[in-house]
């Protein structure tokens, strides 16, 4: 099941186009962030931060597209309740 889980993350993510961030919505990622990430990110440009996970979901929910109603739509209830299970005890949500 956790193979299932993950193969949606996976799905997830790739419905966003790296190249098609733009520098607005990368100011914005970056002014979203509390300190110290703030400092980190910033420090670099957006080419180097296109493969960061927390700005490509960031981005995917400001288009619209959030993680949980995605994570809903494509699991089975069961799944569903261990991907909750699974976020509840991470830190990074």
């Amino acid at each position: 099941m956790t193979d299932t889980i993950n193969k949606a993350l996976l799905s997830y993510y790739t419905l966003l186009d790296v190249n098609t961030i733009t520098e607005d919505e990368y100011k914005l990622w970056i002014e979203s962030l509390q300190e110290p990430m703030k400092k980190y990110f910033s420090s670099k440009s957006l080419q180097l931060n296109k493969g960061v996970l927390n700005l490509q979901r960031f981005i995917l929910e400001l288009r619209d597209i959030p993680l949980e109603e995605f994570m809903r739509d494509v699991l089975t209830e069961e799944e569903y309740r261990m991907y909750q299970k699974q976020t509840d005890k991470s830190i990074i949500k």
